[in-house]
């Protein structure tokens, strides 16, 4: 056997059904106020809103993510980078010093949605906060991604709770002693071999056809799980005196043991 791949973060909560409700939890909280924060801090807002100011030009400063425009008197307001046209950059780099300027602010924000001069019109009050909402619709269906994200994670947990449960009355219903063969293998039938081995004579195949899966020993079907969605699970059998297990374990793992010893194993991705 190969040395088993470090558990990661993802594996680490969908091992649990506690811990992937959690998590469904949390992403639907985080989406939420994720959509509601957006939505809040950036709609457009009626002109009679807005808060205004007006003062002596000093300078325009930019960056990567922020633009400033600053006044004679220290104050300054931040332009929201989406709003900001190549046209407008041009104009306010090139601004003389001391022009008078009136604003109209986004309270909610903070950030300028009209700017004036004495003779035009820098940035348009309604253009502006369209080009806002705009951009943050994209981060509101990222929110909203997250939170139905969260509720799969949601209904997972609870199938693998149910699974679990299944998987135990499945197990206890069974028989004690040699294992009856359930129906031959059909080796023309469409599977997918998900790990094989052999061990004293005994070939050992844990394969999937559609959405059962199955434990074939020597040909022969001894054991059997049907699910549309792949859960923690093991397929059983006891023959010759030798028992065989074969399943999908909590690490994300198919496996196939004989007599208690693990012969194979293989990290399953789908």
């Amino acid at each position: 056997m190969g040395h088993r791949e470090q558990t990661t973060l993802s594996d680490f909560i969908l091992q649990s059904p506690l811990r992937t409700a959690i998590a469904g939890i949390l992403s639907i909280v985080l989406g939420i106020f994720f959509c509601i924060i957006t939505t809040y801090g950036n709609a457009p807002i009626p002109r009679e809103e807005a808060l205004s100011y007006s003062g002596q030009f000093d300078r325009y400063a930019t960056s990567k993510n922020y633009c400033t425009i600053w006044f004679e008197d220290e104050t300054c307001y931040e332009v929201y980078p989406h709003t900001e046209s190549r046209e407008f950059r041009q104009v306010m780099e090139t601004l003389p010093k001391g022009t008078t300027l009136y604003l109209l602010v986004n309270p909610h924000n903070d950030c300028v949605v009209e700017v004036k001069t004495n003779t035009e019109e820098l940035l348009n009050f309604e253009s502006s906060q369209q080009a806002i909402d705009n951009y943050d619709n994209g981060y509101v269906w990222i929110g909203g991604f997250v939170a139905v994200g969260g509720v799969f994670l949601i209904a997972f947990a609870l199938g693998m709770k149910n699974n679990a449960k299944k998987e135990s009355d499945r197990h206890k219903a069974k028989k004690s002693g040699t294992t009856t063969p359930l129906y031959l293998s059909d080796p023309l039938v469409k599977a997918r071999i998900l790990l094989e081995a052999r061990a004293e004579g005994y070939h050992i195949c844990y394969r999937s056809v559609k959405t059962t899966n199955e434990l074939v020993i020597n040909g022969q079907v001894y054991d059997k799980k049907k699910a549309l969605i792949e859960f923690e699970h093991k397929l059983t059998a006891t023959v010759g005196e030798h028992t065989f297990e074969a399943g999908y374990n909590q690490d994300g793992y198919s496996y196939i043991a004989f007599d208690n010893r693990l012969l194979k194993e293989k990290k399953r991705y789908i």
